[in-house]
């Protein structure tokens, strides 16, 4: 007898044909058959030809609703207008220079008024760079080496941080004393040694090992919105308690906002009204392009400073602040006006608040979490507040709803995370919602 998930894949299989054998030709050339794991899922991944407002088409000519639009980095969804004729009018002068262009003096100055923190800011291509150049200014400013991250964080893809993202809970430790587990092999043992681990959403917890450990502390560092738990915002007194504790003693607190920057106007920190002494951005602030950035106090930013005598920290980077990405940047955030954080606010919390409803209708052990814009199902009847509560989501019923939702024609990341764009609709939340209907009771969960 074929299991519910057996049930689901063989029909994602049937419908995509050319996906399963364009994946088998990629298998040949690169290892997974691409080279972001975080888009690969069993059996295959879709490969996509075409974006427009919130639709995907894939190689088999398939349509689907776009509710994760590229991990939450395309907040005016596929191809907005203004940003194609940025990046259009841009193409017309030339792809990238060895100078800087005002149109990345236009990008920093954007960055600057909107970001309450924000004195200067430097330009990357991607978060793990924001995140390694925050850590390194850190490091050098304090004159200190060891940090404190969050047990259940992803921070990016580089030694300093791949520590406990999804640590096996029997190599974990006590939730009121996490251990530092190294992400994956190859992981320096040293990165491990300068890590220590404090639960996410328990000041308590936190400050007791920051007070422990505050003499060796270079940064505590923290997502105000927690995506590798499924986008779990902080308790405010989470992240005032984090403030008020490594301001007393001397220890620099930085804001990962790759993911969170779009959760209002001036990023988590405005959402929050807590300012760190570092941020880093990604994701939206780039239009759809590849893109990173760092920022903070003048400072510290003046770490990175070239002129008179040198900078202290150096920082190279041939596509920093290139005017391709710049162009979509500028045209994104020019047009990130407070009426539409108003709309993505209202319309995330519609789409929560029908999703509760639904889970509550059926009996499921399901849950949502989220804020502003962004959402993700939980697969547990436990309120999910940090990496322990996250860890007892069912992985079978996710896999399920996360295969049988492509199947009824809607995209969300694979782990059910996903987020609104200014193009989506109540109608599609609608559609979405009763997609999640329909898995369930195909499944038997209802």
């Amino acid at each position: 007898m074929t299991t519910p998930l057996e049930r689901e894949i063989a029909s994602y299989v049937a419908a995509n044909p050319k996906s399963e054998e364009l994946h088998k030709k990629a298998t040949k050339h690169m290892p997974g058959g691409d080279s972001r794991n975080s888009i690969f899922w069993d059996p295959f991944p879709l490969y996509m030809t075409d974006g427009i407002s919130t639709t995907l088409t894939d190689v088999d000519g398939n349509e689907r609703t776009d509710f994760v639009n590229n991990m939450t980095t395309l907040i005016l969804g596929h191809r907005p207008a203004e940003v194609v004729e940025a990046v259009r009018e841009q193409v017309e002068h030339g792809f990238s220079f060895p100078a800087p262009t005002p149109l990345v003096v236009r990008w920093a100055e954007l960055m600057t008024e909107r970001v309450p923190s924000l004195d200067k800011v430097r330009f990357v291509n991607t978060g793990t760079e924001a995140t390694l150049n925050a850590i390194r200014a850190a490091r050098a400013f304090t004159g200190k080496q060891k940090l404190v991250k969050c047990e259940g964080a992803y921070h990016g893809n580089h030694d300093a941080i791949q520590i406990s993202v999804v640590p096996p809970l029997d190599k974990a430790g006590k939730a009121d004393s996490p251990e530092s587990v190294a992400a994956f092999p190859g992981i320096s043992e040293a990165a491990v040694d300068d890590i220590y681990i404090a639960p996410f959403n328990n000041i308590e917890v936190a400050e007791r090992i920051i007070r422990e450990h505050a003499d060796e502390l270079a940064a505590v560092i923290v997502e105000p919105v927690n995506g590798q738990c499924g986008m779990v915002p902080a308790k405010p007194e989470f992240l005032e308690g984090l403030r008020r504790v490594t301001d007393e003693l001397g220890i620099l607190l930085i804001f990962d906002e790759v993911i969170a920057f779009r959760i209002a106007y001036g990023g988590a920190q405005d959402f929050y009204n807590i300012n760190p002494d570092l941020t880093c951005f990604g994701k939206v602030i780039g239009g759809g392009m590849p893109v990173g950035a760092f920022g903070g106090r003048d400072e510290i930013m003046e770490l990175w400073d070239p002129s008179n005598g040198g900078a202290k920290v150096q920082h190279a980077g041939t596509f920093n602040g290139n005017p391709m990405t710049a162009a979509a940047g500028v045209a994104t955030l020019e047009s990130l006006t407070p009426d539409k954080y108003e709309y993505l606010d209202s319309l995330g919390d519609y789409l929560r608040n029908k999703l509760r409803s639904l889970f509550a209708e059926l009996e499921v052990p399901m849950g949502v979490t989220g804020v502003a814009s962004l959402f993700a199902l939980q697969f547990t009847s436990e309120e999910v507040t940090d990496y322990r509560t996250f860890a007892t989501n069912d992985k079978n019923l996710l896999n399920i709803m996360f295969i049988g939702l492509l199947n009824e024609g809607f995209v969300m990341s694979n782990r059910c995370a996903g987020n609104v764009s200014t193009q989506h609709t109540r109608e599609d939340v609608d559609r979405f919602v009763t997609a999640v209907r329909t898995v369930l009771e195909r499944n038997g969960y209802a």
